[in-house]
């Protein structure tokens, strides 16, 4: 047997909950605004949190804070911890490396690749996965395609261009080494 309704809501408090969600633009606050009403309705616990996608629990820590801080209870509060010192140095040199074509650090392909710029970024001391790197570009607004360097089709058809792509692997990092001597003089 499941427990009654344990919330009982002055016509104050429900407008209050409905302002709430209406200003709300964070979907765990809403839900647990929409939460409370449904159970000041009358709904037990067990179905507001099939329907919220939430524990039974979590239903009964939304009651508790309702009561305790009233509709500030249920704000999400930013999550305490480090501060991420690595992503903000990334950020800044995740933007310039961007610009910059991938061929004239040595890679093959013609774009950027997730896995090349955390190894660029690895190269200059910034160790960051490249998961971390796919966050970073989506905080910046910037959205990668996955290229792949290869040759379609059956083996026999596209031998040449294999060929091609297995020299120019092979020669590469020579040809780096001397556009950054170059450079350098």
């Amino acid at each position: 047997m499941g427990r009654h309704a344990g919330l009982q809501l002055s016509g104050v408090e429900q407008r209050q909950l409905r302002g709430f969600m209406s200003e709300t633009n964070n979907k765990h606050e809403f839900r647990a605004a929409q939460g409370l009403l449904s159970r000041s309705e009358g709904k037990s616990a067990e179905e507001i949190a099939v329907n919220a996608g939430v524990t039974k629990k979590q239903v009964f820590v939304w009651t508790r804070k309702f009561r305790a801080d009233g509709v500030n209870g249920l704000r999400v509060r930013k999550q305490t911890g480090r501060p991420p010192v690595k992503a903000q140095i990334a950020k800044k040199r995740i933007k310039e490396l961007i610009d910059k074509d991938p061929q004239t650090f040595g890679y093959l392909k013609g774009r950027w690749v997730l896995r090349d710029i955390a190894r660029e970024l690895k190269k200059e001391g910034i160790g960051v996965h490249y998961s971390s790197v796919y966050r970073i570009l989506d905080d910046v607004g910037i959205k990668l395609k996955s290229p792949k360097l290869r040759a379609p089709g059956s083996i026999k058809k596209n031998y040449y261009k294999r060929e091609q792509i297995r020299r120019y692997k092979r020669i590469a990092p020579a040809l780096l080494k001397k556009s950054s001597d170059r450079i350098s003089r």
